[in-house]
């Protein structure tokens, strides 16, 4: 199969050639962490490398969360808008992805900016160091409640923690016992539950780390085995 090459008005250098490795990297793009397809210059003198979904896109999109919004593709959030008609909101590429409402095994999620309840990792209702909660997710039985933001930086700090940094499966592995001891208070309902989350948020990371297909088989063999 032909490899695919293109390239990005964020470097103009060279051409970038899509690659799939199972290890995780830093997109040069928007600084977050990614793992699974990217698009990498393959020059000898550079390594540069962009999230699949942070190559620039001429074409608009939208989000069900944000029904009258249409957003276009920018390097960096604009300035404040003084149309009034216009609502002042930024979404990361990968965000983007992320499903207004999400079932897995008979369980319903909802995203949500504003938490009932406070949030299972981070114990608060807002971000630290904001004023507000960001975007998040809510089970429908209300016992379980999770900011996105949080979701990726139990994952993140669970590579560090790890032997190695590069495999995703260790590092759920790594933030199987400390979030299960967050859930009810380690209780027997929560071990009802415990790998219905786990398959909830393997899918949330797996979308923001820009790989939302075959992280997310691997990871549902690893549970079901």
């Amino acid at each position: 199969m032909e490899d695919i090459k293109v390239y990005d008005p964020s470097h103009p250098e060279h051409e970038l050639v899509l690659r799939n490795f199972k290890k995780a990297f830093n997109c040069d793009g928007c600084k977050e962490q990614g793992f699974g397809p990217r698009y990498r210059c393959e020059s000898s003198d550079c390594d540069y490398v962009l999230h699949e979904k942070c190559k620039f896109r001429s074409e608009t999109a939208t989000h069900d969360f944000y029904p009258d919004s249409t957003f276009e593709f920018s390097y960096q959030p604009l300035g404040q808008c003084d149309n009034k008609n216009y609502k002042d909101l930024d979404l990361h590429p990968c965000c983007l992805e992320l499903k207004n409402k999400m079932l897995i095994n008979g369980m319903k999620f909802k995203l949500t900016e504003k938490l009932t309840s406070k949030c299972i990792w981070c114990k608060s209702k807002i971000l630290k160091g904001t004023s507000e909660g960001g975007w998040s997710y809510e089970s429908k039985c209300k016992q379980y409640h999770f900011h996105v933001y949080c979701i990726k930086e139990m994952m993140q700090e669970s590579w560090k923690t790890g032997y190695h940094k590069d495999e995703i499966s260790l590092s759920l592995k790594n933030s199987d016992l400390r979030l299960g001891r967050r859930l009810n208070g380690g209780s027997s309902r929560s071990g009802k539950y415990w790998k219905i989350v786990k398959v909830f948020m393997t899918a949330v990371v797996a979308i923001l780390l820009g790989d939302p297909t075959a992280l997310l088989a691997t990871t549902l063999f690893n549970l079901i085995t």
